[in-house]
Parts: structure tokens; sequence; C-alpha cells
């Protein structure tokens, strides 16, 4: 008879409700997909009964003493906000539990700023994590033996898995269901869900454009903006300086210090963006791609789209394309 996973999600008050009932939905879905009881899910808590999220509705837990820790498979830890948080770290019983069960379970996964009680127990050290956008500065400075990438929506280290904010729980979830099953029944329950994009984990959590927008200085948002549509010119420094009214070595210098990438890097991830649009929508063909993103050639875009997102421009397609009935 089939083996069933057991998913154990750990709940605290002021929990963020999504970042345990999105995966769970995801492994129930599974389980209708798959016509079996193919994952278990609990929720389990210190005191067992209903728990108060940060949305301010109640999710019913049982006691953590209810699943021994060899029993489970995969942990999965949510986020809350910064009082939950603090809280749950501060709650002995609660995080020596998650400790033992990190170490026995098949795998031990975070969602959002879940990852900050995962990295607590050691299970994280030395290891390249993601976390919500807005705690990454805190989980590194918090935890400074862990690389934390700010952009990837999800990040797979041996055992350990953490996703970015919110609805990333999702995404970690869907690749965790086909590293189990299969592409094909990650998919499906992708549809049913109507998760349109099942992205990636090296998929960024914000586009160029938004993380240019969100810096204090409007001459950079002003100059993503023309720059996304300009994508066709030349692009270089002195061209990107003269926009902004600055001298290219002013320019330089205050790029990397406002976005954290060089001038070069600035423009690239704007052709990047754009080519995945273009490859969504699939109106053109790889060369048209290129030519419109601003590439020298396909084989410009191809190297660079890998380089970048981990998968090659037609994998990307076939991944996230729209589909034409």
């Amino acid at each position: 008879m089939p083996k069933t996973h057991l998913v154990v999600i750990p709940i605290f008050p002021r929990l963020q409700s999504l970042d345990a009932v999105g995966p769970g939905q995801v492994f129930g879905s599974a389980n209708q997909m798959l016509g079996r009881e193919a994952y278990r899910v609990k929720f389990v808590a210190a005191k067992p009964g209903t728990i108060t999220t940060s949305a301010g509705f109640a999710l019913a837990a049982d006691s953590l003493r209810s699943v021994p820790p060899k029993s489970i498979d995969t942990l999965v830890i949510p986020g809350g906000d910064e009082k939950g948080i603090r809280d749950a770290l501060a709650d002995k019983h609660f995080m020596d539990w998650i400790g033992v069960a990190a170490k026995n379970a098949r795998r031990a996964c975070s969602v959002c700023s879940g990852a900050f009680l995962l990295a607590a127990t050691g299970t994280l050290k030395g290891k390249r994590v993601a976390t919500h956008w807005s705690a990454t500065t805190d989980l590194q400075q918090n935890f400074p033996d862990l690389d934390v990438d700010p952009e990837a929506i999800y990040i797979n280290e041996g055992k350990c898995w953490t996703s970015a904010g919110v609805t990333t729980g999702i995404d970690m979830s869907l690749a965790l269901v086909e590293q189990d099953f299969g592409r094909d029944i990650a998919m499906a329950i992708a549809r049913q869900l109507v998760v349109y994009l099942r992205r990636p984990g090296h998929q960024t959590q914000f586009s160029t454009t938004l993380v240019a927008q969100s810096t204090k200085d409007s001459r950079l948002a002003d100059l993503a903006d023309w720059a996304e549509r300009n994508l066709d010119k030349r692009l270089d420094v002195e061209t990107l300086a003269d926009r902004a009214n600055m001298s290219p070595r002013n320019f330089h210098r205050h790029c990397q210090a406002e976005l954290g990438v060089s001038p070069a890097k600035f423009v690239e991830s704007l052709r990047l963006d754009a080519a995945r649009h273009l490859l969504e929508a699939r109106t053109f063909d790889l060369a048209q791609v290129a030519a419109r993103a601003g590439f020298s050639g396909s084989d410009h875009l191809i190297r660079a789209f890998e380089r970048r997102f981990g998968v090659t421009p037609g994998v990307y397609r076939e991944m996230h394309g729209t589909r034409v009935n």
C-alpha cells in the first residue's frame, strides 16, 4: 500500500494564516488529484485548540505531543507578525519541539518569517535561504551564518526548503509535491487552484522597475520607466547617467548604493523582465523576443536568461507561456 506522507505545520498565536493554509491546501489538493491520502496534514500547537491568526480568525490545532517527531515526513513552519514571531521564539517548549522535529523530518521547510524559527534551531546554519523581502535584512543580522537571498521565491538546500512571503509557500509546496509525484501532478494542482504561474524558486520577488520605484530617489524610478520603454536603444552608462542628470562616475556609485547592482546589471535585469513577459505571451519567436528586449541576439538572451533564472527561455516559455486553445 502506498505510503502516506505526514505533513506537520506548527502554528502559534498571530501566525500569518496563508503561510499555513496555502501549503495545507496544496497537499490536500494532491490527495484529490491522486485519489488517495498521499498526504496527511496536521496543525499542531503548544496549547491545542483554536489559535488566532494575524488576520483575526482562528485555526484549530492538535497538541505537539500528538505527533512523534520521527513520524514527520515534511515540517512546514509558517511565519507571523512581529509579535507572533517574537513570542514563538520565546516559547522554549515550542522551539525545542521544532528543533527535534526539524532534525527528524525528511524535509524541514519555512514560509515567510517562519525562517526565523527554523534558523533559531540551527537547522539552516550555513545555508542559502529565502524569506519575505521586508525581513531579509533582519534575518541576516540575527543569523549571520546564513546566506539570505533577498530575491528568491523559494530555495532548496538539502532537506531544507525556505520560501519568501505568504503566497510563495504555495509555490514551494507545489515544488515539494513535484518532487514526490512529478511535474504533471503539480501542474494539475496549480491549475485547480488557479495559480496561473507555478513560479520557479529562482524567480525574483519583484520586478527591477518595482525595486527602482521603491527607492527614495525619484530619478531612478523615472529612469527605469524610461528605459523599459526604450530597451531597443543603446543603454550604456553614459546614456543612463545623462538621462539622470549625473556624471557617469556618480551614476555608477549611486546605482550601486541604491539598487545594489551596477548600471549594466540594472539594464540587464530590465531586459530580462521584458523577455519573461514576451515569452509568457507566446506572440514572438526567440529572435524577436531578444530584439524587442534589447539583446544582441538569441544566444545573448539564452546565456543571460539561464544565468539569471536557471532555465532556458524555451523551458520558461513551456512552463509559463499562455496556452492558446
